[in-house]
């Protein structure tokens, strides 16, 4: 893992994350499944982060630092996941402010230190 967290300036810190959970099991299992790893330089991340947010898959934006702040939407069922699925259907559609992050209705965010563990409050 050493080898992969090393900082090559090509990679940005997300992929750095995808990579070290490739090859570490334990940093892997940190995570729920379909977490989508974006870096916090990414000048497209909040964009990025909504959708997949809105599709209702969890999301790591992950800091130069290392440091991440973990978002995961509330599963939603009913009537909640329908409004649920034609937001994220007119997210498609419509233009923003790529930088602004918007949180779907109850989302849980969790500050987390660079080895993927959550931060004490």
């Amino acid at each position: 893992m050493a080898s992969v967290m090393s900082h090559d300036a090509n990679i940005d810190s997300a992929t750095e994350r995808v990579l070290a959970g490739i090859e570490d099991e334990d940093l892997a299992a940190r995570y729920p499944d379909r977490t989508h790893f974006i870096s916090a330089d990414n000048p497209h991340q909040g964009e990025m982060a909504t959708r997949a947010l809105f599709e209702g898959d969890p999301v790591v934006i992950v800091y130069p630092d290392g440091h991440e702040l973990l978002v995961q939407p509330e599963q939603t069922h009913g009537f909640a996941r329908w409004s649920q699925a034609a937001a994220a259907l007119l997210l498609r559609f419509r233009r923003f402010d790529q930088s602004t992050l918007q949180l779907p209705p109850r989302a849980h965010i969790e500050a987390r230190d660079s080895g993927g563990h959550p931060i004490a409050a």
